[in-house]
């Protein structure tokens, strides 16, 4: 079968989508089918940009293909008589962000018409799909709740699980995300001004713009943290991620309403637990309080999780034991990804 997988592009932005889009491609090819990504350029500042977006969406034409699997907004307008979608999200400001800190969109006249566009566009052409798969089942429930439409979770998997290990459950916790608000490495550095064990943090990734990371150093040096916390702001190296996790007693990751967070992925194939909070979204469909990780209210509760599985490890590689085995039980695996897409 001849694939087209059809996402956005923002030059020099890479993270989850861009990863999942390359992953699939490289996957349709080993289960013998034909692959290309189609990337549709997309700039959603200024604001006023988004429409014109959907609208070149609409008009471009995939030919010499069988079937498009469409990813995201407005990639998911491009037409095609045999589209699946497998949704990573809708455009989030314009739905369950509207109303926040992160809603982008302004709440002026202008930013209204902009946002009524896009729930229109949405009710509209989602209709055109054949079948609609999302990352996570949150990412579900906010399809079914804004724009009326059921879907299937269909969990994504790692391109290669197989790198991954645990070496040992050492005496730091390893946050590995691009540091911006949204992510909350923030809330990690609190939770330790309460932790009184001897652990420590490790905060690696790219940090999202100056302002992200200063914000984020300036709440270590407010709790005397300088000796605890350890900050490496830049991408780091697939290795080096692979290694810091192998040595980490344990993964903290604490996104706000996240559609679903490969970190919590990448930590089970390594055997260690994570540490989340409440209103994460995405991984609480993965971790299991008590089971696989812990699910903390605030980040006291956070800091006793800490200091519990740094005080007693049969805990810790039992959670860790346990977070490897959801993968499995789960059956997060390319093998039920290509069979859903390709059916």
């Amino acid at each position: 079968m001849k694939i087209a997988i059809v996402n956005n592009q923002a030059p020099f932005v890479r993270g989850g989508a861009e990863l999942l889009a390359e992953w699939l491609h490289d996957k349709l090819e080993e289960y013998g089918h034909q692959a290309e990504i189609v990337r549709i350029p997309f700039q959603w500042s200024p604001p006023e940009r988004i429409v014109d977006h959907m609208l070149a969406a609409r008009l471009v034409r995939v030919a010499n293909v069988d079937r498009v699997v469409a990813l995201k907004f407005p990639a998911y307008y491009v037409p095609h008589e045999n589209k699946v979608l497998w949704l990573l999200h809708q455009f989030r400001q314009a739905y369950d962000l509207w109303g926040t800190p992160y809603q982008d969109i302004p709440n002026t006249p202008m930013g209204i018409r902009i946002r009524e566009a896009v729930v229109e566009g949405d009710r509209r052409y989602l209709q055109e799909v054949r079948r609609i798969y999302t990352i996570s089942k949150i990412v579900g429930n906010r399809l079914n709740l804004y724009s009326g439409l059921k879907s299937k979770a269909l969990f994504p998997p790692l391109l290669d699980s197989e790198p991954y290990r645990c070496e040992e459950y050492g005496d730091y916790f390893f946050f590995p995300s691009r540091i911006n608000a949204g992510k909350r490495q923030h809330l990690a550095v609190e939770a330790m001004a309460y932790v009184t064990s001897s652990a420590r943090l490790v905060i690696a990734g790219q940090p999202e713009t100056p302002t992200d990371l200063g914000r984020l150093m300036s709440v270590i040096r407010e709790h005397g943290l300088e000796s605890r916390v350890e900050v490496i702001p830049r991408w780091i190296t697939e290795e080096e991620k692979l290694c810091l996790l192998a040595g980490a007693r344990g993964v903290v990751y604490l996104p706000f309403d996240e559609d679903y967070g490969y970190v919590t992925l990448e930590a089970f194939h390594a055997s260690k637990p994570v540490l989340t909070l409440t209103d994460a979204g995405g991984p609480l469909e993965l971790i299991e309080h008590g089971r696989n990780g812990f699910i903390c209210e605030g980040t006291e509760m956070l800091a006793k999780a800490i200091d519990e599985l740094s005080e007693d490890r049969a805990l810790t590689e039992r959670l860790g034991q346990a977070a490897l085995d959801t993968i499995n039980e789960r059956d997060i695996s390319w093998d039920r990804v290509i069979r859903c897409l390709t059916q």
